[in-house]
């Protein structure tokens, strides 16, 4: 996730409450103001840019990316084994969540087998890197399983 500004500053009027302005009239008949003000700080503008990359990042906490790890897919012939999987979008500062993605409507035999699988997923570590994230656990799975990051 992008890390946004957050020492903006406003605008502090040197002497009084209220703004100045200087009116100037222009060749077309129309006025242009300009701001006379004095100031003891001058504060930071927020604009368009601004806004979007906090509605960028608002967006990625929220957001779900779904991430299968296969029961052959582990790396290792003792514990810790690891399995690394691309995410797209995911950035090696990113510290998404884990969260489950079991259907709705699963079985019950279904359900055990993910609770199961999902337990020890949750129960190891991973560790983000541009592009992917490397799971490693301390007990092999023995499904596949369908995980979510979210904050990614």
């Amino acid at each position: 996730m992008e890390t946004l500004k957050t020492n903006y500053m406003d605008d502090i009027i040197a002497s009084g409450n209220s703004r100045k302005y200087t009116q100037t009239s222009n060749d077309d008949g129309t006025v242009s103001f300009t701001d006379a003000t004095s100031y003891s700080q001058v504060g930071d503008t927020f604009g368009a840019n601004d806004i979007n990359k906090t509605n960028k990042n608002v967006n990625q906490i929220n957001h779900i990316a779904p991430v299968t790890l296969t029961a052959t897919g582990w790396v290792g012939d003792t514990a810790p084994y690891s399995q690394t999987v691309d995410v797209e979008g995911l950035r090696a500062d990113d510290n998404p969540i884990i969260v489950s993605m079991l259907a709705d409507g699963s079985s019950v035999d279904a359900q055990k087998a993910y609770s199961k699988a999902f337990g020890i997923i949750s129960s190891g570590t991973g560790t983000t890197a541009d592009g992917s994230v490397t799971f490693k656990v301390y007990k092999l799975p023995t499904v596949d399983i369908v995980i979510g990051l979210k904050g990614v």
